[in-house]
């Protein structure tokens, strides 16, 4: 029985076929098909047209289903004459008998013309489906078009693919459009992207959007991946596997692919399933292709937050130092808090006096933790208008606002897989906070605008130099928001309260200073004993500032102790007053270092080492001073004691 297919409208070639009884007519977008489909709506396989028992059927393998008189085929459906098809968004017209070609002048069965060749000199072509090169066996079960080499069309789709990912402005957008390539490309039921890391067990993203949110990915066929590092197809690897269960027992297949990190160890996996029929080994050489490249792709994404983040940090207020500098004790309790708080997933709530370092804290934070591979990243709360407050942080859609003429992601998605510092986090506003609490709590949140959750996976550092607890008794920080952020608190001692480490700060800054000012740059011992007499409200920052404006207007390599703009007098503690009221009893060179040694270390709390620093000679020097003058340091710390405490 001859038929004739005809294309009534879309995008589609040839225009029409006519049907011999034991051909095959494939239709789809690629271009082994005879009908070839240009519409991202169709599969590369959408359906096919065959003769069986004396009649033309038809049968549906598309995502998106195939549609025979208004109603989508269930199954193979036998066609009628004059009945209409349709295929994404291209429609066919079925006709039969001496009719077929009533439509129009009889076409030949296909020819160089109907598929675009220029006319007069087209030359005819056989209605034969082409045969791939050396086909391989492979095990029964995979479907239709199972030869292993990939063909024309998915080649160009893996290099418009590599060619728009590496566009993707962001890691969520990359997922995202990877998600939907591989979709359209293999015509998964649906696909996903889980991530590995222990604290984020659910998938970050499901496609088609359709599906449910909490759609099960196999848990079975990550910690399979998890455990090899290498693909896992449910029925092209291991027969054993074949006996579904669980989450995978409402698939006819399934494969789930590793997506490496930067030392191999798998951060992600990608999920692929499949109802009706069997993954091609195509599909399957198609998904490892796309997954092999959102591994760079997501590193890259990762890399670039994090230098993107790095340089805002440096263009804005740059930290008194790179890292934490002293030998206190007071300091080395600091750097033995970050070295317990660093490696934990915990938030960490930093608290300080204005220029202590807080910022340091939280740079220290993020580089010894697992983290440090991601971004860090810096805003200050305080120096941002409230309004545009919740705008810069959680991001915002095109159209949200006058002026939003494209998507801007927040700081929280630039700062996804690594660590965003809120410093000042006292002076978000209430509504911030609210929305501060929830991303903390459920990993979730929407940007300004936005109509979709964005996922992000962000440890959270806050700093402040205000109370809290104050904050909330007045109602201006929210309780249960401090509650979350004081999981670890690491308090920050002011320069004041470790003032021995004043000279090795000193040093740090002004060998920086040398360079800059191309001089060589040292204190005098009284600008030092200055330096230690101060009670520096500023702490390290302040410091830093002083030596600046004392290098700079200095005509000379030595800074002397009035060329110091200490504003403010002597700390008057006790302590420190105590110490400067003391006067030698007399003008004998004895008496006179004596006085001189007392006072070291009292301003150095009883350490020798520093106390010799001060003084400018040798530790064994001052030990054999102490001995031949029978001075004892506890009872030189006694001494302090009782002019702080009383009798």
């Amino acid at each position: 029985m001859r038929a004739r297919l005809t294309v009534l409208s879309g995008e589609c070639t040839p225009a029409s076929v006519d049907l011999v009884p034991g051909m095959t007519v494939t239709i789809g977008r690629s271009r082994d098909n005879v009908f070839v489909v240009r519409d991202d709506l169709v599969s590369r396989l959408h359906a096919k047209v065959y003769f069986e028992d004396g009649k033309w059927l038809i049968r549906d393998f598309g995502l998106n289903g195939t549609k025979l008189a208004g109603q989508k085929l269930e199954g193979a459906v036998e066609l009628k004459d004059a009945v209409e098809m349709s295929v994404g968004h291209v429609r066919f017209k079925y006709t039969v008998g001496p009719a077929a070609g009533s439509n129009g002048p009889s076409a030949p069965p296909l020819t160089a013309t109907a598929i675009g060749t220029p006319s007069g000199v087209a030359e005819a072509r056989t209605l034969t489906r082409p045969q791939p090169n050396l086909p391989r066996e492979l095990p029964p079960g995979p479907g239709i078009d199972d030869d292993t080499r990939m063909r024309e069309d998915e080649l160009t789709s893996l290099c418009r693919f590599m060619t728009a990912a590496v566009a993707c402005p962001d890691s969520q957008e990359l997922i995202r459009f990877t998600l939907r390539t591989l979709l359209n490309q293999t015509s998964a039921t649906f696909v996903g992207y889980l991530g590995l890391d222990p604290s984020e067990p659910t998938p970050k993203m499901v496609m088609p959007e359709r599906a449910p949110v909490d759609a099960p990915l196999s848990k079975r066929l990550t910690e399979q991946v998890r455990h090899t590092r290498s693909r896992v197809w449910l029925f092209g690897d291991d027969k054993g596997l074949a006996q579904a269960t669980g989450s995978l027992s409402s698939y006819t297949d399934a494969v789930c692919l590793p997506v490496g990190g930067h030392d191999g160890e798998p951060l992600a996996a990608v999920h692929a399933y499949r109802t009706g029929r069997h993954f091609s080994e195509r599909d399957v050489q198609y998904l490892e292709a796309v997954a092999s490249f959102l591994s760079p792709a997501l590193e890259t994404q990762r890399n670039r937050r994090k230098l993107e983040a790095e340089n805002l940090r440096l263009r804005g207020a740059a930290p008194v130092a790179d890292e934490l500098i002293g030998d206190s004790s007071a300091m080395m309790t600091l750097r033995m808090q970050i070295g317990r708080a660093a490696p934990l997933p915990f938030t960490v709530l930093i608290h300080g006096e204005s220029g202590s370092g807080k910022e340091l804290v939280a740079i220290a934070l993020h580089r010894h933790s697992p983290r440090a591979n991601g971004p860090l990243v810096v805003v200050n709360c305080a120096a941002i208008a409230p309004t545009l407050l919740e705008a810069e942080l959680f991001g915002y859609r095109k159209g949200a606002f006058a002026g939003a003429d494209h998507d801007h992601p927040g700081l929280f998605e630039q700062a996804d897989e690594g660590t965003l510092f809120l410093d000042e986090v006292a002076d978000l506003s209430l509504e911030c906070q609210a929305k501060l609490l929830r991303v903390i709590e459920g990993k979730s949140f929407r940007p300004v605008g936005g109509s979709r959750e964005v996922n992000v996976d962000v440890r959270v550092v806050a700093a402040t130099h205000r109370d809290l607890e104050d904050e909330v008794r007045a109602g201006r920080f929210r309780q249960d928001l401090l509650f979350r952020l004081k999981v670890i608190t690491i308090k920050v001692p002011p320069l004041r309260e470790h003032a021995e480490d004043i000279p090795e700060l000193a040093r740090f800054f002004l060998e920086r200073l040398s360079g800059q000012l191309r001089k060589t740059m040292r204190l005098a011992p009284a600008a030092e004993r200055a330096l230690f007499a101060y009670h520096w409200p500023g702490n390290v920052r302040q410091l830093r500032a002083v030596l600046e404006s004392a290098a700079v207007m200095s005509e000379r390599d030595v800074i002397e102790a009035e060329s110091l703009p200490l504003s403010a007098p002597v700390d008057p503690d006790p302590i420190a007053a105590t110490a400067s009221a003391d006067a030698p009893v007399s003008l004998d060179i004895d008496d006179l270092e004596t006085w001189a040694i007392l006072k070291a270390l009292k301003q150095t709390s009883g350490n020798v080492s520093q106390a010799a620093r001060v003084l400018g000679i040798s530790r064994d020097t001052l030990h054999t001073k102490l001995k031949k003058k029978n001075i004892d340091r506890e009872t030189v710390l006694g001494t302090v004691s009782t002019a702080v405490g009383g009798p």
